[in-house]
């Protein structure tokens, strides 16, 4: 029997979870919610399914077994509590919620009603991700993992990205280069953070930022993010390493290195099949029936908005 599945939201990320699920035997959408009634009914006629413009109502519906939630990032954490409050299995773009309580009850409430919690990050079903996973436990104890990222102009999307009350922080709507490092390395003990923005308005909105965070991790070490967005630079730089006690991994935008006493090698990375996030969180619901969901994703999805939010003004 199929799964069926709302889907809220109507921009990008709606059309490609509606895509990826619309193409699966298991999953039948039978609904999408948007606040956007014109390209909301647009897409649901586009697939052929319902189109509801408020989404409570969506999430209210005994017909509907999981909710996807593609809204902006200030939404998250309360639709993701009113679907799980409704015992809805619950798919919702990253970050978990922008609000740290929010995202404590809401893995409260998955664990309580035995719902499946999942967040967006691809690490789970990432082979470079597993692969420096496993080298990590080899060498050593953590001293230092730094993320530099700066990019040019303001992007397609600046009256979402560039906007506090929206997105957040730039550390949350970056928070895709926090959650994979506290998967390796756990929570924080303590954060500092500091933000600049140029031309910051009463509405929230800003043309340029630099953001910077310092965590030091519970198991030990100090880790360090900086982001630099609309500034005069041609193209995008990012840069990685993580620096261990017995070795250190290096990422310059052309895959990882691993570096020691054995001089330099490029890490080996498996191109093992894996499955799509929409195909786990699936299976994840149809293994429900036998025992309670693994909710390990959602727990570092927490931690992660935990350092990303300590950055808030």
């Amino acid at each position: 029997m199929a799964i069926k599945i709302g889907i809220i939201g109507s921009g990008g990320m709606a059309r490609h979870h509606l895509e990826r699920f619309s193409a699966m035997s298991t999953a039948e959408v039978v609904a999408i919610a948007s606040r956007n009634e014109q390209t909301g009914a647009q897409l649901a006629a586009q697939h052929n399914t319902g189109f509801i413009p408020e989404w409570a109502h969506l999430v209210a519906r005994e017909d509907i077994d999981g909710v996807v939630i593609c809204t902006h990032n200030d939404s998250h954490g309360e639709i993701a509590l009113a679907a799980l409050r409704a015992d809805k299995h619950v798919f919702v773009e990253y970050p978990l919620a922008s609000d740290v309580g929010e995202g404590e009850a809401a893995l409260r409430l998955a664990k309580e009603r035995h719902r499946v919690l999942r967040v967006s990050h691809p690490e789970v079903v990432s082979n470079e991700h597993q692969a420096l996973k496993e080298k990590i436990s080899e060498l050593g104890e953590l001293l230092l993992t730094t993320f530099v990222r700066l990019t040019p102009g303001r992007g397609a999307r600046p009256e979402v990205l560039f906007n506090l009350p929206i997105s957040g922080t730039p550390a949350h709507f970056f928070i895709y280069h926090i959650y994979p490092i506290v998967d390796c390395f756990g929570g924080a003990a303590s954060v500092e953070s500091r933000a600049a923005y140029d031309g910051l308005t009463e509405s929230g909105q800003y043309q340029r930022f630099v953001n910077t965070l310092t965590v030091e991790f519970k198991r030990g070490g100090i880790g360090q993010w900086t982001w630099a967005g609309g500034i005069a630079i041609d193209t995008a730089v990012q840069n990685e390493r993580y620096v261990l006690s017995e070795g250190t991994l290096s990422y310059d935008g052309d895959g990882w290195d691993c570096s020691g006493d054995w001089g330099l090698i490029g890490l080996p990375v498996f191109d093992s099949p894996q499955p799509t996030l929409q195909q786990l969180w699936l299976s994840e619901i149809q293994n429900t029936a036998d025992q309670p969901p693994c909710l390990k994703d959602a727990e570092v999805a927490l931690e992660a908005i935990r350092i990303s939010l300590a950055a808030a003004p």
